[in-house]
């Protein structure tokens, strides 16, 4: 039985969640001792302990006034996943471990936070098989680790039912890391995204070196096309290489744009492995 080996991140939020489960985020539930929000009258707030004389002595009329706060929420964590064909590739790295990685780390940072994770996971369809709900149970990085390592192999699968991953999702805004190598249509992306859009989203690419960079100047190549199962033979050379890496800078840049359009945050790419420092930097800089 394999294991997944703890690996925490951190992340903090920019916006006040309406949790009223017990947590380490801001919330907009009045209450509580550790997020300072400002004084009202003590026919507001009758917590004798909390009385400001110096902030009464400057209202007028004259009142008590109170020093009141904001109470701090646990939020649920999602990892919404690709499971497109192009996802099984294996270069470098191979994109189905790397995504399993990534997740397990994603419900165990979730779970030290004190938020519940839960997971979606899509092809052409709604996977039911890997969905789990916010949960807070001890346990659930290994689990849906476990899960994912054991995907079997599936016909040749798109990615269109990404839109209605959003229905999964509790209706309180969540934090939500999409994992996918990005290779959709742009019609699907925008739906994706847009569909998302009431949630705080995390985009995370998987790209592998293999597919671009550490390609051979010279000679025949057979690949495969892994959405439709087609094989095709390649004369590699300096000028299609060259035009193989643009458009993959190109398509970097359609990227961020599509998501910085969309209002999440800025996409983290993750390239051959996974750096979890890195992504505690990009997740602290980004809120």
């Amino acid at each position: 039985m394999s294991r997944f080996l703890s690996s925490e991140f951190y992340y903090r939020l920019g916006w006040r969640s309406r949790s009223v489960q017990p947590g380490s985020h801001a919330t907009r539930t009045s209450g509580g001792s550790a997020d300072f929000r400002g004084y009202v009258p003590f026919l507001e707030n009758t917590n004798p302990r909390r009385i400001d004389l110096r902030a009464s002595l400057r209202t007028f009329p004259q009142q008590l006034m109170v020093r009141a706060y904001y109470e701090r929420g646990a939020i649920a964590v999602y990892a919404i996943l690709d499971l497109s064909a192009s996802m099984r590739f294996s270069g470098k790295s191979n994109k189905t471990q790397l995504m399993a990685d990534i997740t397990a780390s994603i419900a165990w940072s979730a779970q030290r936070n004190g938020d519940g994770f839960g997971m979606v996971a899509c092809d052409d369809e709604m996977r039911s098989d890997l969905f789990e709900a916010p949960s807070y149970r001890r346990g659930i990085a290994d689990e849906v680790y476990e899960k994912l390592i054991n995907i079997s192999s599936l016909a040749q699968v798109g990615a269109s039912a990404l839109p209605r991953a959003v229905k999964q999702l509790r209706k309180k805004r969540s934090l939500v890391f999409l994992i996918s190598d990005f290779h959709l249509d742009e019609r699907l992306l925008k739906e994706t995204l847009a569909s998302l859009s009431p949630h705080d989203v995390v985009p995370i690419v998987l790209w592998d070196s293999a597919e671009y960079r550490d390609i051979p100047n010279w000679g025949w190549a057979r690949v495969r096309d892994l959405e439709t199962g087609g094989y095709q033979s390649l004369f590699l050379r300096p000028s299609l290489v060259k035009r193989i890496k643009e458009s993959y800078a190109s398509r970097r840049a359609e990227i961020i744009s599509s998501c910085l359009l969309a209002g999440t945050r800025m996409p983290f790419f993750i390239e051959d492995h996974f750096d979890v420092e890195a992504l505690t930097r990009h997740m602290l800089e980004a809120s």
